[in-house]
Order: C-alpha cells, then sequence, then structure tokens
C-alpha cells in the first residue's frame, strides 16, 4: 500500500469529496512507494496523472458533500458555489424556462459555462435556445461527484469553455442496493419538497451494473402568499396620488387604460369603478405615474396582477441512469450508459394583457372620441396556465484499449436528444375577440368568453450526435521524465427546432411572446495536448484544438501551463488560454418575436423634468429577431495560483484570474437603445444595423422597440479564487473545516451596447465576493454539518445620468446588506436499520432583501429568503 499523500487524497476523495484537500506530490515521490500507481484524468486535461492537483485550478466536490450542505438537486448544488458569482436561472413561473436551472461560472453567463456529463458535453437545452444546459435534467442520485475547473480550457473541449467547465461524473462502480427518501417543508406557504432515490448495483471481475431511479418534486409559491410579491399600493409621498409603478408593487396600468394618438396623458376607463366592484383583480383609478408622462398627467385603470400569478414554478422530475462496464480483454473495455428525465412544471400568470393599436374613434372598445391605444387586461379568458415537459435521452457507447506500455486509446458515441413542449392555456385569440366586435356578441358572455380563449403551443427539440476519438501515449523523454501526447478528433452534428404554433407565429395571440427558430451546423475539431517534465518538479503543458464549424467557420485556441513543485508541500502553477463561444443556433436563425421587456425610459424622463435615480421601469413592446451573420465571441484566460499544505492537516489555495471576452454575442435591448439615444447615438447605430430602433408617441413614449443579436460587446472578470481547509481529530470527534471564496476586483461590462465599459463589481445583482463556510463534524454513529453562505453587499440602485454633454455612465446609491443564511444537516447512522437525517435549510429563516424604498428585491442570489425557513427529514437504508 502506498504510503503517500497520494494514498491520503484518494482516501480523503472518497470520504469528504476531494474539495479541501490539495494533492501535490510529485510523480517520482508517488512511485517510491509501489512498482506502478494509477494515473487518473481530471477535468481540464486528457492527459492522465499522479496529482490530483496541477497546472489548473480544479474544486472537487462529492455529492455526499452537497448532500451534507442540504441541497436536493445537481442544479441547487452548482448554485449554490463561489463561483456561480451572481446566481443563476432558477424555475420562476410564467415564462419559457420556467423549468430550467443553469449555472454561470464568474457571472459570464450560462453559455460562457461547459457542462460535461463523464467528459461528454452536455447537449443544450432547446428552452435556453441551444446555448447552454438544463442541470435539472440530471439525476442526483446518479452523481458521484462534481469536478468545477475553473480556467478556460476550448483548447482542450472546444466552445463555451470560457469562464470554466463543470463535469459530473456519474457512479460507475455501485455495488449493493439503496433507498432514499426525504420530505421538506418551508414554514411560509408553498415550496414543499419531496424526493425519493433507489440504486442498484452488481460487480464482478469484469465489470460492473448500475441502476439508478431518482424523483424530485417541489410545489409552487404564489405572489400572494408573500408580503413582498403580493399586490399593494400606497401613497408614499402624501400628494393625494398613487402613481403606477412609483407606489405600486404587482399592479400593471394594463387594466383598461386608454391614450391617444394625438398627444395628452392616459385615460382610465369610464368603467373602471364598476370593472372594480365586479371583476376580481381590478383596483381603480391610479396616477399614470413619472414614467408613462409624468405625475399628475393622466390616469390609468389599473389590475393587480400579483394577485393571480405565480411567482416560483412548480417542478416534477424523474429521471434514470443505467451504466456497463465490462472488460472484453485484460487491455479492452467497453463502456454504455444511457440516460433518461423527464421534468414537468407548472406556472400561472394573471389573464392575458394586451394592447390594440390605434383604434378608431368609433370602434366599441375605444371611449375617447378619438383614435387612441387600448392597454387591456383580458380577465374574460381567465387566469393563463403554463404547462412545460422537457423529456431528454442521453445516451453513450464507447471502447476504450491499451497497447504497449504506455498507450492509451479510446472511441465513442454519444447522442442526445431533447425534447422541450409548453401548452399555454387561456390566451388571448386576437381572432375570436374580433369576431366578438364584429358580430356583436358580449365580451362578458359565456360564447364571448369562449370565442377569445386560446391555446399556445411550443414545441422544439434539439440534438446531439458526437463522435470521438482519442489517443494517449508517450513518446520522447526528458531527464525528468517521458513526454506524455494525447491526440484526437470530435465530429458533433447538433440541430435545432422550435415551432410556435400558427395563430401564436402570425402574432394572433395576445400576453404571448417569442418566436420559432430552426438551424442546423457539423463540427468538425481536432486537438494535441503535450506535457514536458522539465525538471523533477517543473512541468510544461500544451495544447491547441481546431474547430471548423459549417455555419461560421474556424477557430484555432491555444493554451500553455506550467506547474513548480519547489518542495513536496508547495506547488505554484500559471496557466494561459484562448478560448471561443460559437453563436447558438438560435442566435443566427430566430424568426420575428414579439415581447414586453421592462425598461427605464431616461430620455422620456428627461423631458418630463424627472431625475435619472428616480425614474421607474415600464413595459414596452418590443420586436426582435435574429442575426445570421454573427462571428463567435473570442476570450482569454490567465491564472496564477500557490498550493501549499506543509501545516499538518491544513490545506490553503489560492488563485488569481483574468478573464476577458470580445465580440460578445447580445441582444442590443429596448434598454440599450434607450441608453444609445439618449447619447445621440442612435443613428450612428442603425446605420450598421437597420433593423433597430425606437418608436414613440407624440408625448415621447416608447410605442415600440425593435431589437437584433449582434457581436460588438465585450467584458471582463479578475479576481481571486480562495479554498482555506483544516481537519482536527479529537477524542470526541472530528472536525473538518473549510472556507471557499471567490473575490472579483473587476467585473467589467459595457453599459450598454456600443457604450463605454465600466467596472460593475458590486453593482445590484452583482457582489463583489461570495463565500462558503462548512463545519462538519463525526462522531461514533453520527455526523452534523452546517454551512453557510455569504454574499457581499451590494449598491441598491444603479441608474445611467448625462453630465456635461458626456456618455451615460453607471451611478450607484444606497446599500443592500450582506445576505448571510445558514443549513444545518444532522444524520444518525444506526447499526443495521438505515441513516436518518434531520435538518433545516435557512436554519434562521433569512428573509428577502428590500431596498430603502420597501421594494423586494427580485434577485435569483436571494432566492433562500424568498423560500424562507425549510425543514427537512430523510432516510436512507442500503443493503
Amino acid at each position: 500500500m502506498l504510503n503517500t499523500k497520494v494514498t491520503k487524497a484518494v482516501r480523503l476523495a472518497l470520504a469528504f469529496g476531494a474539495a479541501s484537500t490539495a494533492v501535490i506530490a510529485q510523480s517520482a515521490t508517488a512511485q517510491e512507494g509501489a512498482e506502478k500507481v494509477e494515473r487518473i484524468e481530471i477535468t481540464g486535461s486528457r492527459i492522465k496523472r499522479v496529482d490530483m492537483e496541477g497546472a489548473s485550478p480544479v474544486e472537487v466536490i462529492s455529492t455526499a458533500e452537497f448532500e451534507g450542505q442540504g441541497r436536493v438537486s445537481v442544479a441547487e448544488a452548482l448554485q449554490s458555489v463561489t463561483s456561480n458569482s451572481f446566481g443563476s436561472v432558477i424555475p420562476s413561473s410564467g415564462n419559457s424556462g420556467q423549468s430550467q436551472s443553469t449555472v454561470s461560472l464568474l457571472g459570464a453567463g450560462a453559455g460562457r459555462t461547459l457542462v460535461l456529463i463523464d467528459g461528454k458535453r452536455m447537449g443544450s437545452s432547446p428552452s435556453l435556445n441551444g446555448g447552454g444546459a438544463n442541470l435539472s435534467s440530471i439525476p442526483m442520485a446518479a452523481v458521484e461527484r462534481i469536478e468545477i475547473l475553473k480556467d478556460g480550457a476550448s483548447a482542450i473541449y472546444g466552445s463555451d469553455a470560457i469562464a470554466g467547465v463543470i463535469n459530473v461524473i456519474l457512479k460507475k462502480d455501485f455495488e449493493g442496493v439503496s433507498f432514499d427518501i426525504q420530505v421538506g417543508r418551508p414554514e411560509a406557504e408553498g415550496a414543499d419538497t419531496k424526493q425519493m432515490s433507489m440504486a442498484f448495483g452488481v460487480s464482478s471481475d469484469k465489470g460492473n451494473i448500475t441502476f439508478v431511479y431518482d424523483h424530485q418534486q417541489r410545489n409552487p409559491i404564489f405572489s400572494r402568499d408573500r408580503s413582498y410579491t403580493a399586490a399593494s399600493m400606497e401613497d408614499k409621498n402624501g400628494d393625494g396620488l398613487i402613481s403606477i409603478y412609483d407606489e405600486t408593487v404587482g399592479i400593471s396600468y394594463y387594466g383598461e387604460t386608454f391614450k391617444k394618438t394625438s398627444g395628452g396623458g392616459y385615460i382610465a376607463s369610464p368603467k373602471c369603478d364598476e370593472l372594480t366592484k365586479t371583476v376580481p383583480g381590478f383596483v381603480g383609478v391610479l396616477d399614470q405615474g413619472s414614467n408613462l408622462g409624468g405625475v399628475g398627467g393622466g390616469e390609468v385603470c389599473a389590475y393587480a396582477h400579483a394577485d393571480v400569478s405565480a411567482n416560483m414554478a412548480s417542478t416534477k422530475r424523474d429521471s434514470a441512469m443505467a451504466s456497463v462496464n465490462y472488460e472484453l480483454t485484460d487491455e479492452l473495455e467497453l463502456y454504455a450508459r444511457a440516460m433518461f428525465s423527464r421534468n414537468d412544471s407548472f406556472g400561472r400568470y394573471a389573464p392575458p394583457a394586451d394592447y390594440l393599436d390605434k383604434m378608431a374613434a368609433d370602434y366599441p372598445l375605444n371611449p375617447t372620441g378619438e383614435e387612441a391605444n387600448g392597454f387591456f387586461r383580458w380577465y374574460q379568458t381567465g387566469n393563463r396556465d403554463g404547462e412545460v415537459t422537457d423529456y431528454q435521452q442521453d445516451y453513450t457507447l464507447g471502447l476504450k484499449g491499451m497497447f504497449g506500455d504506455t498507450a492509451e486509446w479510446e472511441v465513442s458515441y454519444h447522442k442526445a436528444k431533447l425534447d422541450y413542449r409548453t401548452a399555454g392555456r387561456y390566451y388571448l385569440s386576437v381572432a375570436g375577440l374580433s369576431h366578438n366586435i364584429l358580430n356583436d356578441i358580449s365580451l362578458d358572455s359565456e360564447e364571448g368568453k369562449a370565442n377569445m380563449r386560446a391555446t399556445t403551443y411550443t414545441e422544439s427539440q434539439s440534438e446531439l450526435d458526437h463522435l470521438f476519438a482519442g489517443l494517449g501515449f508517450e513518446l520522447g523523454e526528458l531527464e525528468a521524465g517521458a513526454i506524455s501526447h494525447y491526440v484526437g478528433a470530435e465530429y458533433f452534428d447538433m440541430t435545432l427546432d422550435q415551432r410556435y404554433d400558427a395563430q401564436n407565429e402570425a402574432g394572433l395571440i395576445g400576453g404571448d411572446a417569442g418566436g420559432s427558430g430552426a438551424g442546423e451546423r457539423d463540427v468538425t475539431a481536432v486537438f494535441y495536448e503535450v506535457a514536458f517534465p522539465l525538471l523533477d518538479n517543473l512541468t510544461l503543458s500544451a495544447a491547441y484544438r481546431y474547430d471548423d464549424y459549417s455555419d461560421f467557420g474556424g477557430e484555432g485556441n491555444p493554451s500553455v501551463k506550467l506547474d513548480y513543485r519547489p518542495m513536496d508541500d508547495l506547488l505554484l502553477r500559471a496557466s494561459y488560454s484562448e478560448g471561443f463561444r460559437a453563436p447558438s443556433l438560435k442566435e443566427l436563425n430566430a424568426k420575428d418575436s414579439k415581447g414586453s421587456p421592462r425598461v427605464t425610459d431616461y430620455v422620456s424622463c428627461a423631458a418630463q423634468g424627472t431625475p435619472a435615480i428616480k425614474c421607474s421601469t415600464v413595459a414596452v413592446s418590443e420586436m426582435r429577431k435574429g442575426n445570421d451573420q454573427l462571428g463567435p465571441e473570442e476570450s482569454t484566460y490567465m491564472n496564477l495560483g500557490v498550493v501549499y499544505s506543509g501545516f499538518e492537516d491544513v490545506s490553503i489555495k489560492v488563485d488569481y484570474f483574468e478573464l476577458e471576452i470580445d465580440n460578445v454575442i447580445s441582444i442590443i435591448t429596448a434598454q440599450d437603445l434607450v441608453h444609445i439615444e439618449n447619447a445621440g447615438k442612435l443613428d450612428e447605430v442603425q446605420a450598421r444595423y437597420s433593423y433597430v430602433g425606437i418608436e414613440r408617441d407624440a408625448d415621447g413614449v416608447i410605442s415600440k422597440a425593435y431589437t437584433q443579436y449582434a457581436n460588438g460587446a465585450s467584458m471582463s472578470r479578475k479576481g481571486f479564487d480562495i479554498d482555506l481547509s483544516y481537519k482536527l481529530e479529537t477524542s470526541f470527534g472530528d472536525f473538518k473545516f473549510r472556507n471557499v471564496t471567490t473575490l472579483l476586483t473587476e467585473v467589467g461590462e459595457d453599459v450598454y451596447f456600443t457604450g463605454p465599459r465600466e467596472d460593475e463589481k458590486g453593482a445590484p445583482e452583482t457582489p463583489e465576493w461570495r463565500s462558503q463556510f462548512t463545519i462538519n463534524y463525526a462522531v461514533d454513529n453520527y455526523t452534523v454539518n452546517w454551512t453557510t453562505d455569504i454574499i457581499a453587499d451590494t449598491y441598491e440602485t444603479q441608474s445611467v445620468v448625462k453630465v456635461d454633454g458626456q456618455e451615460p455612465f453607471n451611478v450607484y446609491d444606497g446599500s443592500l446588506p450582506t445576505y448571510v443564511t445558514h443549513n444545518l444537516n444532522m444524520k444518525y447512522y444506526s447499526d443495521g436499520y438505515g441513516t436518518f437525517t434531520l435538518g433545516a435549510r435557512n436554519l434562521f429563516d433569512k428573509g428577502v432583501v428590500y431596498d430603502s424604498q420597501g421594494f423586494y428585491e427580485d434577485y435569483a442570489i436571494y432566492n433562500a429568503g424568498h423560500i424562507g425557513r425549510e425543514i427537512f427529514a430523510g432516510y436512507n437504508i442500503s443493503f
């Protein structure tokens, strides 16, 4: 048996996930105690090595460790890591992504974090436009560990590996039978959880078979069940008026409101008082507010959509995985895996809100006597319900073998097929509305309601076919050892097909948004890695990969890495890599679609004399399209690090990183267009992108925005990853302490498309650092795990103003507090009767974050407070 740090690391990896143990022993040292040491492949390189720590920082966390933190899914586990700096997509009600969960390393965007399963690229979700992976489809019970590469890796894996790589390693050698159940109950209404899983495995000298089934379920949270999301209104400034958006929560002017095209303020429907008395949701006449033309300038008939909408969608996931590994001969192994998942989600929105454009003076629904636009809540159709079904199939079949003394080869075929279907019930049929008007059918009659109801349908599918061939070998020798090489090739065929129903595609559905998109591409790639042992304690590694895309051309990306061990307990490392992200098939091929984003219209506010800092947001009508001329994003990533384990049972890791991304693909949003117009550069941008623009009515209020995907923005990230751990063995139990922190010293973002780039660290939703403390305690048959998650304080508000004729720039004000939550997980391992679990997520019931005006900050990073304290209990038995 090896009496080395490698042996110790393997043991700790099994017990604690290897996340906090620095293993930096040299290969030569590791081989002193045995004739042969097993080499392992760590995410970030295909060249196998003895040491778990190398030139690139990799955080390795076991499923047991995530479960000890109280995480119930792969998505929750990854969203809790500190390098997921600004949070990421979580299941939210009423949008096309309500069943999706993602991770965004360094806050660079989910499409710039590559997700692998057992080293193979995960299929892209059609709901995410083919530009990201849905973590909700991975069964937690099938996961052995997760490796998080905190480095650029396009030279190894190709597109998307810009900000880092997530590699989910599945169980392969499980033996026995295991059953697990868990239930969770928040103290506040909604978000109850149920979880059940089972695993079965058999093994022999020749191989193993593993089967896993996993079921997870979480109930929705309705806006009315939280005081801060429930509809409310208050005359906060005491002027005798309640201004829409300025002094309301969960209330919209899309009730029954009009605006003459000739100008003037908004006009509340003469029927508003009657509607308020007879139709649930209507709240009466309110002032139009600062963003709709100025306080006191008009009135709206308002509707409280938050009284019926769900804030967080319900989810129900069922997934299964089966894997086989079998040694055909001593030097040839067959492996295969099949994984299936189904994710059902339910969300609810208020009845459809839609406007009628330029109604004639004599139009039956127009009471103004002049041509006017109408902003209606079509309550007659009922509440909109969104039902989403995700179905994923993932298959892998491969062979790997050895020949000679050092050569190892592998060939594989991988296929992923993802289906995404949505059904939206009780939307508005524009044709049905017109039929009612033309035939004088009352909109409130049963016949009229039936005519106006529409069911929307979206069917999307993405497919990935992947062929891989690779060969690792040693060729050539230096004084310190053999030169290791890895050469290989890959072929991908990718398709995306998003189809909306014909009525939606034609713009005949009210209260819905989106558009179809379809595309196909194939990619051929070749790659090469080499590792030179320059000295016994100094290794230089290099890699190069070239990807040839059928739709936009080729991209070549190099990387160079150095790891130096001046002593057994100290590792110094450095790396430089170039990377890219290919435009997604949806970004290239999206058809025209409509939406209703919220915009802070600084131009209109300035015209009304409203200071930028007090300018509130308003929903605007938007038309969006793709861009088949997009090129790839390009990036550089530099890392410098030190790993030290010279103190007994102590590990210290510190890495400094710099990420720079150019030619960023983004949407020239409606908000961007406002900033561009405010800077006097709208004509310049429209000369390059003829589709984009803003239409305003006679009073200067935005009536429509035209947006498009484009290259041209940039971003940067600089900062430190710090990982400290300490083990303490005592007569009354064993302790393990760990702290992981991601500190950002620069968050470079363009203020708007073509605008100046500024450092936005500390801005709202952009915390400067995230930190996680864990304490694990084990004694006899008991374990206790305590986890503390800390998110740094941020500024409260962000506005864009013009000073002395300069371009707009960000101004920050106020403060949102540091956000701290605690999880507790206790286990009792009985002798022969299974394992009992009791714990609490958000133990001290940390609430949501409010701004200085008392409004709820709806940011994903504060989601724990939205659910509140959740008590959970579980039971596991294994045979």
